[in-house]
């Protein structure tokens, strides 16, 4: 079992990422530790309950937790405030007080919304998340951000409520959908272009065979996770360095909600990189032969194969949406150099839409 430490400097929130092949069989055990009471609530979409939604509770039962099942809707459709109130009232209905725990087994989906109903359910309970997926593995079940969607865009309604453990488990990916696979993929090529341009490389020998590794892709998992917790840990509530983990996410979002959140996250995200690759030759520097290296590794994995029809100026309504702008301007995480990301403020949207163009006219 590999250990990551997560500390929130100056905060009592700090917490472990612990990965391995099997942890979902040993999770009452690693629970012990939190002093957690004995009923807790598994929270997790309808297809990952049908794979190890017994699994996990018989993992918890066998060291004397009651445990509770509920379920909800697949997809990104279900980021919204009517599940969230949903399950919240099963939650009232089974006796779920103050003290009762919620661990989120799912996707980013399933991470974000027990989250999110975690820290609002009686002003905030206890939450583990125990992520199935490549892409929450290494980045959205780590790091405490929570949120749903408005029909306007997407997470503009959110909180910051870190768990108190992540278990990751690289054997879920067994059953996660190719398409899936490369939707994590995505965030991990992402914390190589932001801090590791050696994992870019390793990326970029291994290709899609690194799945067919466990050994390698236990190494890619911790490598990428490892990122996201240095940098939460430094700045848990995004008011500084943690922004840089939103590059290719801009326009990844824009693209998302103008797609009515049918284009994939993890592709769309990919697609954002593209384009801040190409931004950041013009406005920070990038080197031309580094940028057209870092667009041929996204090509590779297949990125950027035919988009669903999308309207350029819906593209840019979502971005003007964004709850990451300035008035004066759109905030874009761009790249001096491979590995070395900034923060670059102010960008108009003239020439945001320049490059959404040239992302929209290549397909």
């Amino acid at each position: 079992m590999r250990e990551i430490f997560l500390d929130l400097a100056g905060r009592d929130e700090s917490y472990r990422l612990l990965l391995g092949p099997g942890l979902r069989h040993k999770l009452g055990r690693l629970l012990e530790p939190l002093e957690l009471p004995p009923r807790l609530f598994v929270i997790t979409d309808r297809r990952v309950g049908q794979l190890y939604g017994q699994e996990v509770r018989e993992a918890l039962t066998r060291s004397g937790y009651q445990a509770g099942l509920l379920t909800m809707p697949q997809g990104e459709r279900a980021k919204s405030w009517a599940v969230v109130q949903r399950l919240a009232k099963e939650l009232l209905a089974q006796g779920a007080h103050r003290g009762t725990a919620l661990v989120a087994l799912g996707g980013g989906v399933a991470g974000d919304v027990t989250g999110f109903l975690a820290s609002i359910y009686m002003r905030g309970v206890p939450l583990v998340q125990m992520p199935t997926t490549l892409l929450a593995m290494v980045d959205a079940g780590i790091g405490g951000k929570t949120a749903i969607n408005l029909p306007e865009g997407k997470n503009l309604l959110g909180t910051f409520h870190q768990p108190r453990l992540v278990v990751i488990d690289p054997e879920f990916l067994v059953t996660l959908p190719p398409k899936e696979r490369l939707n994590g993929l995505a965030e991990v090529i992402k914390a190589g272009f932001i801090q590791d341009r050696e994992l870019l490389e390793h990326l970029g020998r291994q290709g899609l065979g690194l799945f067919n590794q466990a050994g390698e892709l236990l190494e890619v998992i911790c490598r990428a996770a490892g990122i996201k917790a240095a940098i939460v840990s430094a700045d848990a509530r995004e008011q500084d360095w943690r922004r840089l983990l939103n590059f290719g996410h801009t326009l990844g979002h824009g693209l998302e909600a103008a797609s009515g959140f049918k284009l994939p996250h993890g592709r769309a995200v990919a697609l954002g990189m593209l384009m801040a690759l190409s931004l950041s030759e013009r406005l920070t520097g990038l080197p031309g032969e580094e940028s057209r290296w870092g667009q041929q590794l996204l090509k590779s994995f297949g990125y950027d194969r035919r988009l669903p029809p999308l309207d350029r100026e819906a593209v840019l309504t979502a971005l003007t949406r964004d709850k990451k702008r300035l008035e004066a301007g759109l905030v874009f995480v761009l790249l001096r150099h491979l590995g070395e990301a900034v923060i670059q403020e102010n960008v108009p949207l003239a020439l945001a839409g320049e490059a959404v163009a040239a992302v929209l006219e290549a397909q």
